[in-house]
């Protein structure tokens, strides 16, 4: 039981303000500039002097931030808030609050400011030999994004994600990778799909980088012929719920190329159903297209033009990176152009992650050696 507190005193036995004596241990009265109340807590110093110096620096510290008020904010609130500030389908919200149940349940009843690097490194290392890098990434995203909300609310002064080495952040690596498909194996893969409806589905992906849920989504409305555009405006959940685009980013206006244009006059003129409110790839009752039938079909049409043995990973996903290295590397478009037309808000991201040049080394030397001689550069 604890004891009494009363006021400390100097060595003339005045009561000195702000400081108080409890169990033999000075504890320091002030008021909260961040939160506006009154708070105690206790101090580490063991004379009178050494209390009053420490309660100043404690004062001074909250009052130039350098040290967050103390708040019974756990994790597990912090990461709800994080949730709550960003607009997110109800899929990301259900799997986030899965990976942070099933991952940091332990951590999330703690106090927000009391969660340490050496807790998370010890969580995410915890998790590498068991689970896939995806996962990983996945749990540290969350972590970054709710710790940097505690510092932009002021629950905290510095972020425990700032003190993990960088061998200790999970790496998102896949076992292959992404296939980036040349013209001539574009067009061999796109013109082995087994119908029209079909070409029409991976020419949309690979001469114009729309996503699967774009796809699906897209209507004929969408589709001008004349003016050579395909508006992406919405986007489709896998259940089939139409949405926003993943970003304000994505909402665009992308160029039908001659190949795309072909494809899709020939299926509009056997679809049944063309309309301009009509599903471009729809099934025959005029319903959105199952992600699993899209994906079927891109494997028949990879076995039929003879790539199902790649080595690097052929998805439809791929036909949207092939897309941008087309953009970059053939059509040498600057890279916010290139953004722009694949939907980023981040030109960076565009080139770093879509924009792979996939020839190979003897084709690219050959390549720079003669743009270096018509330029006249290393003569």
């Amino acid at each position: 039981m604890q004891g009494t507190r009363t006021r400390a005193l100097d060595s003339r036995g005045r009561p000195v303000p702000g400081l108080y004596v409890r169990d033999g241990r000075f504890i320091a009265g002030y008021q909260c500039p961040q939160a506006r109340r009154w708070r105690m807590q206790a101090l580490e110093a063991a004379t009178i002097t050494e209390a009053r110096r420490e309660r100043d620096g404690l004062l001074s510290a909250l009052r130039e931030a350098r040290v967050a008020a103390p708040a019974a904010t756990t994790l597990a609130d912090v990461f709800a808030e994080y949730q709550s500030s960003r607009s997110l389908s109800e899929r990301t919200r259900t799997h986030e609050r899965h990976l942070f149940g099933r991952h940091l349940g332990t951590m999330g009843g703690r106090r927000a400011q009391d969660v340490t690097a050496t807790d998370v490194a010890r969580a995410l290392r915890g998790m590498r030999e068991t689970y896939s890098p995806w996962t990983c990434v996945a749990v540290h995203r969350i972590l970054a994004g709710s710790f940097s909300l505690a510092l932009r609310r002021g629950i905290l002064t510095r972020s425990p994600m700032d003190g993990l080495a960088p061998s200790e952040r999970p790496k998102q690596k896949n076992a292959r990778r992404i296939a980036v498909l040349d013209g001539e194996t574009m067009r061999r893969l796109v013109a082995a799909g087994t119908s029209e409806r079909w070409r029409a589905a991976l020419a949309l992906a690979g001469y114009a980088g729309l996503r699967l849920g774009e796809i699906r989504a897209l209507t004929w409305a969408d589709v001008d012929l004349d003016a050579g555009t395909v508006a992406v405006r919405r986007s489709m959940l896998p259940d089939g719920t139409p949405k926003a685009p993943k970003t304000d980013a994505g909402a665009r206006s992308v160029p039908l190329l001659p190949a795309l244009r072909r494809r899709l006059v020939e299926w509009k003129l056997q679809a049944p159903h063309s309309q301009p409110s009509a599903f471009v790839i729809g099934t025959a009752d005029g319903k959105p297209i199952a992600e699993r039938n899209l994906r079927r079909a891109l494997e028949e049409s990879k076995a039929g033009a003879g790539l199902d043995g790649l080595e690097d990973r052929l998805s439809m996903h791929s036909l949207r990176h092939s897309f941008a290295s087309m953009l970059a590397t053939d059509l040498e478009l600057p890279a916010t152009t290139l953004a722009r037309l694949t939907g980023h808000a981040d030109a960076g991201f565009t080139l770093r992650v879509y924009a792979r040049d996939g020839r190979d080394d003897a084709t690219l030397v050959a390549d720079v050696l003669a743009r270096a001689s018509g330029a006249g550069v290393g003569a």
